[in-house]
């Protein structure tokens, strides 16, 4: 008991919390590993009295108590527990951003960000040798080579990645270094418009401004640079990748339906057609919501009184929204908790360094983005996305020291 006393938990804990980063981009199995080991370390860790006071100071930590405390009471009113309570168990993963806030040691705070773009490499080489067909990896082909996540998710943490590569080779003075980061800038960004997620490839337009414009101080010449970055990318992407050409006019062809045949099919067209009928429930039912457990039975009722001809509308088990579908599954709460997630989100306070005061950015931007195309409160990948790199930026916004709640 002596030896557990004096273990030095905010070490192995922050040890943890690098795996856990380097793991999320190649390995599902990895990741549940060590989150599971940091959470039940962080609950041997004790000192439950401090933790307390630190969670209720912290508006993220209310926000995510709130998204799971109110999801499980809402079984009182809308009842069927055994579907409710499996819904909320994914929610298990948001757990590591109480896990940071409390006992990640920031004297890691590099290592976290090393880690993860370390494994965000290794999951680049996989995708070039699956796109050049030097190996075979279940069965994903070579024209969409997402090695370790659906083209979706890989596409937004691309877009994320090349932007912190970016702020990286702004800030660091290592000439070595900085050809390091430009290189792996301009492999990563190649490769975000190789693949099929037209998600990512939207949002690297924004973060790509976000980023150039908070690191440039003559904001003609960060327009300038920008323009550049941006008129490059996508003439050579769309003249040299079938995959981008082919799926930007897919998209231009779903808009322009939308738009001149009220036709919703497609890709882009059946999003806007889900966020119509999702604004409509959440409207219809704005008090107490629909439930956990509702997942969209009404859906073809709604879509054919909206003339929405969505195909395979009743195949879809939510809006390819995170926030619209929490606000319909808890009413105006789930609302709240919406809007209190992304105030927090561009509010982390006390980040001293203007480096990663701009991270924080990137990230809020790209997962506030991603969250209105893709349910990114109830699948893995995305949940992890936000867990770890919600937890790590609200742990930097604190002000205490990294020895407080030993």
């Amino acid at each position: 008991m002596k030896a557990i006393d004096n273990l030095d938990y905010k070490k192995y804990i922050s040890y943890l919390l690098i795996a856990y980063a380097f793991s999320f981009p190649i390995s599902k199995a990895a990741t549940n590993l060590f989150e599971v080991l940091a959470i039940l370390l962080w609950i041997v860790e004790g000192n439950w009295k401090e933790k307390y006071t630190l969670y209720k100071n912290n508006l993220l930590s209310i926000a995510i108590a709130l998204l799971i405390g109110f999801s499980l009471v809402s079984i009182l009113w809308h009842g069927n527990a055994e579907l409710t309570l499996k819904y909320v168990a994914k929610y298990r993963h948001l757990l590591i951003i109480f896990v940071f806030y409390s006992s990640f040691d920031k004297k890691y705070t590099s290592h976290i960000l090393s880690a993860f773009l370390a494994a965000m490499f290794i999951s680049e080489i996989m995708s070039y040798a699956i796109f050049f067909e030097l190996i075979h990896y279940k069965n994903i082909s070579p024209s969409d080579p997402s090695p370790f996540m659906s083209h979706m998710t890989y596409s937004t943490v691309l877009a994320f990645t090349v932007n912190v590569l970016l702020i990286r080779f702004f800030y660091e003075t290592n000439l070595k270094y900085k050809l390091f980061y430009i290189f792996f800038f301009i492999t990563a960004t190649t490769n975000l418009f190789i693949n099929g997620g037209r998600s990512g490839q939207v949002i690297f337009i924004l973060l790509i401004l976000v980023t150039i414009f908070a690191s440039v101080k003559h904001k003609l010449k960060a327009l300038g640079i920008s323009l550049a970055i941006l008129s490059i990318t996508f003439l050579l992407a769309y003249n040299f990748s079938p995959n981008f050409h082919e799926r930007s006019n897919q998209l231009y062809h779903d808009f322009n339906n939308l738009i001149t045949k009220n036709d919703y099919r497609g890709s882009g067209g059946t999003r806007v057609g889900l966020t119509i009928i999702g604004v409509h429930t959440f409207i219809d039912n704005p008090i107490l919501g629909t439930g956990l457990a509702y997942n969209m039975q009404d859906v073809k009722e709604y879509a054919d009184k909206f003339h929405i001809n969505v195909e395979n509308i009743e195949g879809f088990s939510d809006y390819h929204n995170g926030f619209l579908t929490i606000s319909v599954q808890l009413g105006i709460v789930g609302l709240l908790i919406s809007l209190l997630i992304i105030y927090q989100l561009f509010n982390f306070k006390y980040i001293q360094s203007k480096e990663y005061k701009i991270l924080s950015y990137l990230f809020a931007s790209t997962f506030i983005l991603f969250s209105f195309t893709h349910n990114t409160f109830h699948t893995m990948n995305p949940m992890i996305f936000f867990a770890l790199f919600a937890g790590y930026f609200n742990a930097l916004s604190t002000k205490r020291g990294h020895n407080e709640l030993r």
